[in-house]
């Protein structure tokens, strides 16, 4: 971790960065001062998943220093738990405090589906994995991480705010987050709704978790790009939808960084 700490120092010429941004599926920031292709930086995995280009954009919103990764890492590619936390901790290591997971996903409350963008204050994690697991060996007693305040409320309220002020369709959500790489069946989307969720993806949870390990702040934004309960999902509409809708999940970030 060390070398890509540095790496990312030595090329950004900068010493530490205020918030982190990790890019979903076909989720893209803009143009950037800097970018820094994942093959770049020593030790860090590569991105398989189209749709996530594997680069490191810096950025300023303002005052701050942003990071932004273009392509995050999915437990159903088979990765380990170190690559799952591996953004997350190089973003701690990088004096982030403020960690900002991505993600596209499927609606399937009604309220989703008539909106734009979510802004998640709390999750449901049905991937059956946790990449804390094992950590307890090295760090004891702190791996127990409080799930009941993995997102910061005051920031859930800035980005609801920045969504309302760019005029963007932006809701309170909450996600549910499975393992994949499958769509979810009719069944098992009735059970979602049942158990009060408002989305589902196959990513972003397990970010949350490590992002709270490593004593970030933490809020997530999602894009619906499909509603659940119709019969078609495929992962090149996904990315359309994402493109598509990209646009507007950029001014929701950059409004909502400038009232941080």
């Amino acid at each position: 971790m060390e070398k890509a700490v540095e790496k990312v120092k030595e090329i950004t010429k900068e010493e530490s960065f205020d918030v982190a941004i990790v890019g979903g599926s076909g989720i893209d920031i803009g143009k950037a001062e800097v970018e820094i292709p994942y093959s770049e930086i020593p030790e860090m995995p590569q991105t398989a998943v189209p749709g996530h280009k594997g680069v490191l954009k810096f950025f300023r919103a303002g005052s701050k220093k942003v990071l932004f990764f273009e392509g995050r890492f999915h437990y159903y590619e088979g990765r380990e738990d170190w690559e799952i936390r591996f953004i997350p901790e190089l973003s701690a290591n990088l004096g982030v405090k403020v960690f900002i997971p991505t993600c596209a996903s499927g609606a399937v409350s009604r309220r989703a589906v008539e909106s734009e963008i979510g802004v998640i204050y709390d999750h449901i994690n049905l991937t059956g994995r946790n990449p804390l697991t094992g950590l307890i060996k090295e760090y004891g007693s702190r791996v127990f991480v409080n799930g009941k305040k993995f997102y910061d409320r005051r920031l859930v309220e800035t980005f609801l705010k920045a969504g309302l002020e760019e005029n963007v369709k932006t809701v309170p959500t909450v996600l549910a987050a499975t393992l994949g790489p499958n769509y979810e069946t009719f069944s098992e989307v009735r059970m979602l709704e049942i158990l009060g969720v408002d989305c589902v993806s196959m990513s972003t949870v397990p970010d949350v978790i490590a992002a709270n390990f490593y004593g970030m702040k933490v809020v997530a934004l999602t894009l619906f790009t499909n509603d659940t309960l119709q019969p078609e999902a495929d992962h090149k509409e996904v990315l359309k939808i994402s493109q598509e809708r990209g646009e507007k999940l950029r001014r929701v970030l950059k409004a909502g960084i400038s009232l941080i």
